[in-house]
C-alpha cells in the first residue's frame, strides 16, 4: 500500500490547490502514480487562525472537491502540517488536528535554528500521550541549522519523513540519504502544491530510495505507513 503522508491538495485553503480543477489534476496524477492513499496536511498557523476554524475551512475545502472524486483517486484522509510554536506546547486541541483515524500530528520546524526551546517545546509536545509526531520534510531544516541540532530533534521520541522532490535533485539527495542511513526517516510524502510548481511524485522518490538504499528500506516506509495508520506506537513502528 502506498501512501502519500504530506500533501497540500484540498482546494483554496492555503498556498497549495487553487481550485478543485487543479486538485482533481492532481489526484489524476497521483492515482496513475499508484498512490493508493494520500493525507491532505493543509498549513496550520496558530498565529494566523484557531484550531476550531481551521478544522470548519479544512472541512468546506474537502467537501467542495467530494463530488469531483474519481473511484481510481487515492483514498484521502484529513491531517495538517501544523507549524511548531511555543503557543501549541500543552496544547490539548492540538489532538484534533492530528492525521484521520490516529493520534500522529505532522509537525513542522520554524525556518530558524533549532535551538533548546524549540527542542524542547517539541519533546514536551511529543511526550503528550493524546500525540504521537512526525516531523515533516526533515531534509529542509539542514538549510537553517546545523546537523548536530538536528539530531538532538530527531532522537526524540519521533518520527521523520522526507519528501519525494528532496530525493530526486542531485542537491538534496545525499543529504537525504545521510539522514535515512542515520534512521531518522520513516516516511514519506510529496509535499505536492500545485500542478505547476514541478513537485516530484512519490514513485519518483521510491525509484530513488531502491537505487540508494535499497529495495527493503522502500518497503519499510510502506510498511511504516500502515503500522502509523493503524495508530501504532512509534516504538512499534521505529523498532
Amino acid at each position: 500500500m502506498t501512501i502519500d503522508f504530506h500533501s497540500h491538495i484540498l482546494p483554496g485553503i492555503d498556498d497549495g490547490s487553487r481550485n478543485v480543477k487543479e486538485s482533481v489534476q492532481i489526484l489524476d496524477n497521483m492515482a496513475k502514480d499508484g498512490v493508493d492513499i494520500v493525507v491532505a496536511t493543509p498549513h496550520f498557523y496558530c498565529t494566523k487562525t484557531s484550531i476550531h476554524r481551521f478544522l470548519d475551512r479544512r472541512a468546506d475545502a474537502y467537501e467542495r472537491l467530494k463530488p469531483n472524486l474519481k473511484p481510481e483517486h487515492p483514498k484521502i484522509l484529513l491531517g495538517a502540517e501544523v507549524l511548531y510554536n511555543s503557543a501549541l506546547v500543552g496544547k490539548e486541541a492540538l489532538k484534533r488536528l492530528a492525521i484521520e483515524g490516529t493520534s500522529f500530528l505532522l509537525l513542522e520546524m520554524p525556518y530558524s535554528k533549532l535551538d533548546d526551546e524549540i527542542i524542547n517545546g517539541v519533546d514536551v509536545i511529543a511526550s503528550d500521550l493524546d500525540v504521537k509526531v512526525i516531523v515533516a520534510h526533515i531534509e529542509r531544516y539542514l538549510n537553517f541549522t546545523s546537523f548536530s541540532s538536528l539530531e538532538r530533534l530527531m532522537n526524540l521520541d519521533v518520527m521523520g519523513q522526507i519528501n519525494a522532490e528532496s530525493l530526486v535533485h542531485m542537491r538534496t539527495c545525499s543529504r537525504c540519504v545521510r539522514l535515512i542511513k542515520k534512521g531518522y526517516v520513516q516516511l514519506l510524502g510529496t509535499d505536492i502544491h500545485r500542478i505547476d510548481r514541478g513537485n516530484a511524485y512519490y514513485s519518483e522518490g521510491t525509484s530513488v530510495i531502491k537505487k540508494k538504499i535499497g529495495n527493503d528500506f522502500a518497503a519499510e516506509i510502506e510498511r511504516n505507513g500502515k503500522m502509523v495508520l493503524k495508530d501504532r506506537t512509534i516504538d512499534e513502528i521505529v523498532y
